[in-house]
This record gives C-alpha cells, sequence and structure tokens, in this order.
C-alpha cells in the first residue's frame, strides 16, 4: 500500500508539468486561422463572449472606452453577477466621465456590493476583455482607428493574449480608484488617489509637469486638474506646499 500511494503521489506531482507541455504542444499544433478569429455581428460576438465568461475559473478583466448604453448593461448584468457570486475576480476601466452617468453609475455599485472593482481613467485607452488571461476579444482596428460596434477579433494565441492583459495592467495600475471592496480599504486614511501618488513621484524625482503627465499617462491638463483638487483638499495654494507635505505624509509611504 506504501509503494502503491509513493507511485501515487509521484504521478499526481507529475501531472501539472504534463498538462502544460500538453497545452503547449496543442497550442504549436492549432492553425493559425483558430487563434485570431475574425467574428461579424453582435449576435455571434455576443455569443462567444457568453461561452467564453461561462468558462472562466479565475478572472475577467475588461477595459471599456466610452459610455455603455443601459441595454448593454443589462445584458452584462446577470453574467457579469453570476460569475463574481462563483468567485471570479472582476475588474473594469471605465473613462472617468462616467462617473457622472446614471445607468453606469448603479451598475458599478451592483457589481462592487458583490466584489468587483471598478477604476476610471482619464484619457484613450484600448478596449478589450480578457478572460483568464486566456481568451481576449477586441475591436477591429483600420486606419481610422476602432472599427464598427459589430466585428471583433477573438485571440487564444498565448503570446498576443498575454501582451494585451500585460497592457491593461499597466492601464490598471495608473486608473483611479471608483468602487469597489479593495478600493474601500486600500486608500481608507489616504489623502491622494493613485493617480495623485504617480504624480507625486515623478515630480518628486525632478521631471517636470510635462514629462511627469507623459510619464503617467495622462495628458497635462488632467495632471493640472489632479494638482488643483490635491491643494484644494490640503488647503495650500503652492505645489512647493503640496510637496513639502507629502514628503512627510502616509500617502508616501504607500506602494501602488
Amino acid at each position: 500500500m506504501h509503494t502503491h500511494l509513493s507511485a501515487l503521489t509521484a504521478y499526481t506531482g507529475a501531472m501539472p508539468e504534463f498538462l502544460a507541455a500538453l497545452r503547449d504542444r496543442y497550442q504549436q499544433t492549432r492553425s493559425p486561422d483558430d487563434l485570431v478569429q475574425h467574428l461579424v455581428g453582435r449576435k455571434l460576438i455576443n455569443e462567444r463572449i457568453a461561452a467564453e465568461h461561462s468558462a472562466a475559473r479565475k478572472e475577467i478583466a475588461a477595459a471599456q472606452p466610452g459610455s455603455r448604453k443601459p441595454a448593454d448593461l443589462a445584458l452584462s448584468f446577470e453574467r457579469d453577477a453570476g460569475g463574481l457570486r462563483r468567485g471570479l475576480t472582476m475588474r473594469t476601466i471605465y473613462n472617468d466621465s462616467v462617473r457622472r452617468v446614471p445607468a453606469i453609475g448603479s451598475w458599478a455599485k451592483d457589481m462592487a456590493a458583490l466584489g468587483g472593482e471598478i477604476r476610471t481613467f482619464q484619457g484613450r485607452y484600448p478596449r478589450s476583455i480578457i478572460f483568464d488571461r486566456r481568451v481576449a476579444f477586441i475591436p477591429v482596428y483600420t486606419d481610422e482607428g476602432e472599427g464598427s460596434p459589430d466585428e471583433a477579433v477573438m485571440i487564444t494565441d498565448p503570446l498576443v493574449v498575454g501582451r494585451i492583459a500585460h497592457v491593461f495592467d499597466l492601464l490598471w495600475e495608473r486608473a483611479d480608484l471608483w468602487l469597489g471592496p479593495r478600493a474601500s480599504c486600500r486608500d481608507q486614511g489616504l489623502t491622494t488617489n493613485p493617480t495623485q501618488r504617480s504624480i507625486l513621484r515623478e515630480l518628486c524625482l525632478g521631471r517636470n509637469q510635462k514629462r511627469a503627465a507623459k510619464n503617467v499617462g495622462i495628458s497635462a491638463a488632467w495632471l493640472n486638474t489632479q494638482l488643483r483638487e490635491l491643494r484644494m483638499k490640503l488647503g495650500v495654494e503652492t505645489l512647493n506646499e503640496v510637496i513639502y507635505w507629502w514628503a512627510g505624509s502616509p500617502d508616501h509611504d504607500v506602494h501602488d
């Protein structure tokens, strides 16, 4: 019995590496047409997204520039709520302007109550939906930019999906917390938001405001807005006063 259990333990321990090798071999032999699929028609796009949503086991990450129609929000609500209830991590990025849109605000509050996290970003960014860092949906791009909402690209190539997920992570780091359980506890007792902290770190490294805005990935106008809001919150008038406060503040020790 001991010999049998030892052999079974060794077999079980080797299984993850075997399955990983099998997956890599399978990906290498797949047709390129299977790894990048052009989807035409909202019905087909929604069907593929719904299927991957149901198959997800760990995480859903979505970057949604622009505003979403109430009908689209209603369509995704039950699906997203179901994913959160079965333990998925759900991260969503919207434009900063949607904070003033009642329909999206209501959706975001409901998602946050179930454990989702929502952030907003000021500026342009690429649309994407990523499931378990395994499958990604992106728009069809033309010379004029993002194409019709009736077309999408479904990507399962691990290298390409990894790149899309990396871009999302970089955007996520620079986005401002809006709603979600981790958002509420993370900024508890702090004066600054993640964007303001990134700006102050750049300024303390000797960057001018134009260069700091570029490094953080925001416009110069949005940088000025963030600094103005921080001056008002601190009750000071100059940037030098903000820098002086920052050097000794608890916000300075936060690592985003």
